[in-house]
C-alpha cells in the first residue's frame, strides 16, 4: 500500500442522544477534519436498509488521504475528547468505526 493510497472510514453509529452528539462531537469535528485533509463523503441519519437488519441510525463515510493521515487524525490530541463525547452519545454495543483501504 502506498502512503498516497486513500483510506475510507465508515462509521455506523447508534446515536442515543442526538443533541449531545451534534454539539459535543459533530460541531467541533470539522476543524480537526480540515486539519487532516478529511473529506466527508456522506454523513446522515437518513438511512434505508435494502437488505438485512439496520441497527445504526447514523452513517458516515470519510475519505482520508492515507492511512498515515487517518492514524494522525485518530491520535490528534484535540480529537481525544471527541472520542469520549461520541462514545457517550452512542450505544457502543452497536456502533463501529471501520477503516477500508481500496484494493490496488
Amino acid at each position: 500500500m502506498s502512503t498516497q493510497t486513500p483510506v475510507f472510514l465508515v462509521a455506523s453509529l447508534q446515536v442515543e442522544d442526538m443533541g449531545s452528539f451534534q454539539a459535543g462531537y459533530v460541531a467541533p469535528l470539522k476543524v480537526i477534519n480540515d486539519r487532516h485533509g478529511v473529506e466527508a463523503i456522506v454523513a446522515t441519519p437518513q438511512l434505508t436498509a435494502l437488505e438485512g437488519e439496520l441497527k445504526a441510525n447514523v452513517m458516515a463515510v470519510l475519505r482520508f488521504p492515507s492511512q498515515v493521515a487517518l492514524d494522525a487524525w485518530y491520535a490528534d490530541p484535540d480529537y481525544l475528547p471527541l472520542i469520549e463525547a461520541r462514545q457517550a452519545a452512542t450505544d457502543q454495543s452497536v456502533s463501529t468505526l471501520v477503516a477500508l483501504t481500496p484494493m490496488a
